[in-house]
């Protein structure tokens, strides 16, 4: 997966900016924003065609195959495309002499630019195909827990093999010397021809998450599209993403000329600069993605770049300063390349196999299709050097807006009774999330209605926050009333935990958790009544746990927490990065002909259980990394 992506990033490159050369985009007064997009134009317009049919395939014929086949092909068509320019000498640019061709009835006026958009739509072809086919097997052959740092990598390595591309590319290829377009071309011929091969060693698994379906038609991905409202958001935003960045590559030559005034080898040697810097700006966004490694919370994290890239659009249209260009392209990379991961990883995580393929066939269409369009509108603006600076004015509020208004829709909406306390909530879950790198096992053992006692070790200040951050349901804590600072009420009227005094008649106290519990709710309860601290060992248990599952009849979920932060200082378990893991128990209801201690005893025996896994689970981890580092050694 790895080589061929290179390899697709490095020959896409070269044929793009072959092409490019031999159409003359960088002589001085040629349009080279018409003509770049021209190039875009004819490489992405059989995406329109035959991304549907590749995700058919997907879905049809082993996947690894037809990565194989479609390398295979585009180095056989950039050998052919080599015969293009055998024996041209001098200027790499083709004229622009009339061809006609003679068909019975009427005559056809062709110009021999038709040679290089021929070329461009036949990649395109395979490259069409492809997409699609490596979305849907990418699940195959990476963990769903790791699929968007996968995404990211591979994204990455494309990016790197561009720029390596582009930077080999205005080295060798000179808009004055036909000879090295040829060179260019067999240098990517070469890599595909090479690297395609390895397809052949891929082992994707070929498990099925939903049994097969005898109906492979496009219908049942189309009805399965509609029926998942999911499925059509992230679709809608990756048709916003991909035009845009149709419009800010296309740009950067009229914005060469328009803002510093350059042409020839000057304007492609900017070009590429500016493109690198883009290139650099995704790397730095796949670590992004890597470090926040979100699936949960990752409309939060694409929205909010959505509104970044909008900044940086509006940034690189409005000034003309070299240096603030290139922040611009490194801040629209970025948050271009974070978005692009999180659409994408989220779009593959909630589509069953069987149906991935002609799922990531539809959003290669769609996205490509708009794409397409943009670029054939570029191609034919009046004036585009100039013009597509207007464009990028509309563009940058454009993706602003639709990144504002939703994270705003999205913050709203949850599982909390209004709307301030889901904002809170979703910020909270990506913080523990990210900060804390929070992993929760076994959530859907929470009772999704009904009465419920979550019922957990001590270890942090954090872990209300953490435990809320991974359950399903709303969360009512038990508070001494000393620690409700007057300070932090508008939180407590978010949550609204049970408040209770150290003094108070434990009659009175119990009466009051019931009648939480008898409504419905689920009430969280720490049975050590204190913090471990630094130690991972339960102390005693308060008998109050055991009375009120006797009085509500709730179900009780015992819940063990590890890997916090082990510090005394309460502002270290906020501040002080961890990986904490949450498991949970299976629900059950109490014996109430048992006594108290018996009850409080059984629930201990309970959550230590819970930690007797959480340490067979680090031991077997620790053991399988030790054997992978036992088994690269010489000797092994």
């Amino acid at each position: 997966m790895w080589t061929s992506t290179a390899a697709s990033g490095f020959g896409d490159r070269m044929i793009m900016l072959a092409g490019l050369t031999l159409l003359g985009g960088m002589i001085a007064g040629v349009d080279s924003t018409s003509t770049q997009a021209s190039t875009q134009f004819w490489f992405f317009a059989p995406y329109i065609g035959f991304s549907m049919v590749g995700g058919w395939l997907a879905d049809r014929v082993p996947r690894k195959w037809l990565l194989l086949a479609c390398d295979e092909a585009r180095g056989l068509i950039l050998l052919l495309s080599c015969l293009l320019v055998t024996r041209m000498t001098g200027s790499a640019a083709i004229a622009r002499d009339a061809v006609w061709f003679t068909v019975p009835g009427f005559e056809i006026e062709c110009y021999q630019h038709w040679k290089v958009y021929a070329s461009l739509f036949a990649i395109g072809t395979f490259a069409s195909i492809f997409n699609p086919t490596r979305n849907a097997i990418i699940p195959q052959i990476i963990p769903a827990s790791q699929l968007t740092a996968g995404n990211a990598v591979v994204l990455v390595i494309n990016v790197i093999a561009s720029q390596i591309g582009l930077l080999l590319g205005k080295q060798i290829i000179s808009q004055e010397h036909a000879g090295s377009v040829q060179t260019g071309l067999l240098i990517g011929a070469a890599f595909y021809l090479a690297s395609g091969i390895f397809f052949a060693f891929l082992q994707p698994t070929s498990t099925h998450p939903v049994p097969r379906s005898p109906d492979r038609s496009w219908g049942e991905a189309l009805a399965y599209a509609i029926k998942h409202r999911c499925v059509v958001i992230l679709i809608f935003l990756n048709i916003l993403v991909w035009p845009s960045a149709a419009v800010v590559t296309s740009a950067l030559f009229g914005l060469g000329k328009m803002h510093y005034r350059l042409a020839g080898d000057e304007l492609l040697g900017h070009f590429a600069n500016l493109s690198i810097t883009l290139g650099v700006g995704m790397l730095i966004g796949a670590v992004v993605v890597c470090v926040i490694r979100t699936r949960q919370e990752s409309p939060l994290v694409y929205l909010s770049a959505l509104i970044v890239a909008g900044m940086g659009v509006l940034l690189l249209a409005t000034v003309p300063v070299l240096i603030v260009a290139y922040g611009a392209c490194l801040l629209i990379g970025i948050s271009g390349n974070v978005a692009i991961v999180c659409i994408l990883s989220l779009l593959q995580s909630i589509t069953p196999n069987y149906v991935r393929g002609r799922i990531m066939g539809l959003n290669t269409l769609l996205n490509t299709l708009f794409s397409v369009a943009t670029y054939f509108a570029i191609w034919q603006l009046p004036d585009a050097d100039r013009n597509i600076v207007q464009v990028m004015l509309v563009l940058g509020p454009a993706l602003m807006a639709v990144g504002i208004i939703g994270l705003g829709r999205y913050l709203i909406s949850g599982i909390m009774p209004n709307r301030t306390a889901n904002a809170i909530w979703r910020v909270n879950r990506l913080l523990f999330i990210v900060w804390h790198r929070l992993l929760w096992i076994g959530r859907d053992r929470i009772p999704r209605t009904g009465p419920v006692i979550l019922v957990s070790n001590h270890t942090t200040g954090i872990d209300p926050m953490l435990i809320q951050a991974a359950s399903p349901r709303i969360i009512r804590w038990l508070m001494l009333t000393r620690y409700r600072f007057k300070v932090a009420e508008p939180l407590w009227s978010v949550i609204k935990p049970i408040t209770l005094d150290l003094d108070g008649n434990d009659l009175t106290k119990i009466r009051a958790i019931v009648k939480v519990l008898r409504s419905g709710e689920v009430v969280g309860m720490f049975p050590e009544g204190g913090l471990q601290r630094t130690h991972r060992g339960l102390q005693s248990f308060q008998p109050g746990v055991a009375m009120v599952a006797k009085r509500s009849e709730a179900a009780i979920v015992p819940i063990w927490i590890s890997g916090t932060p082990q510090r005394r200082h309460m502002l270290w378990h906020f501040l002080q990065p961890s990986r904490s893991v949450i498991r949970f128990g299976k629900p059950y209801h109490v014996d109430k002909s048992r006594d108290s201690r018996w009850i409080m005893e059984d629930l201990r025996q309970r959550m230590q259980q819970l930690a007797q896994e959480a340490i067979d689970h680090r031991e077997r981890k620790f053991s399988f990394n030790r054997g992978m580092a036992d088994s690269e050694r010489p000797n092994a």
